[in-house]
């Protein structure tokens, strides 16, 4: 199994037994989006100046899973970060957020770390049911960076802020664990050594507030 990036690891990890996110799901998906907004601002697509977010050039090809939140800074650009979160997780229509997590999920189908299929009473709605052991290949390497000491990535403090925004860390967690990854990202936060991983826990921090802020 090829490495997967930020927002492809959340999707595998907050998918339910069915497949899917359910209709009660708005901090899942509104998590998801800011895990595409933080993954394009790590790998230098888009940059953030103030509250405002636009981009810096084309769109990898590898990163074409993202296509539908890139278009939406493109065409909006310079957008308030708050705009991006209110238009994929509290507009009228989920159109463009079921698009993300199509996209997401066909890669994954692709790499092999859920099997897609069809489901509902119509046999109309289009699910990913995750490999039991890709997702946890993905907890193991949390549980290796951020409860035994192991090298710190950006992408392992990002996910990991995100599934305890998102309310999935207690699937994967006993009580012990998720009281010491929530200390270890507080320490990180605090920390002056790495600015980049900082920023990536304020980052989410922020996205998630914009994101309740906009749906009251």
């Amino acid at each position: 199994m090829k490495d997967l990036s930020l927002t492809q690891e959340y999707l595998l990890c907050t998918l339910n037994e069915k497949g899917k996110y359910s209709s009660f799901d708005m901090e899942k998906g509104a998590c998801l989006v800011a895990g595409g907004v933080l993954e394009l601002l790590m790998d230098g697509v888009v940059c953030l100046d103030g509250k405002k977010i636009a981009t810096t050039g084309q769109l990898p090809v590898e990163k074409e899973y993202l296509r539908t939140v890139y278009e939406y800074i493109r065409r909006e650009e310079p957008v308030k970060l708050e705009s991006v979160m209110e238009h994929f997780s509290f507009s009228f229509s989920d159109k463009d957020l079921y698009a993300l997590m199509g996209d997401v999920g066909d890669t994954l189908a692709e790499a092999g770390c859920v099997q897609k299929g069809m489901a509902g009473l119509l046999g109309k709605t289009v699910v990913y049911l995750p490999d039991p052991q890709a997702k946890d290949g993905v907890i193991q390497k949390i549980r290796a960076e951020l409860l035994e000491d192991g090298e710190l990535s950006e992408d392992i403090v990002a996910l990991t802020a995100l599934l305890q925004k998102s309310g999935e860390l207690s699937r994967y967690f006993s009580a012990y664990e998720k009281k010491a990854l929530k200390a270890r990202l507080k320490s990180i936060k605090d920390s002056c050594e790495n600015q980049l991983v900082t920023k990536m826990v304020e980052y989410i921090e922020s996205l998630f507030m914009m994101a309740i802020i906009a749906s009251t």
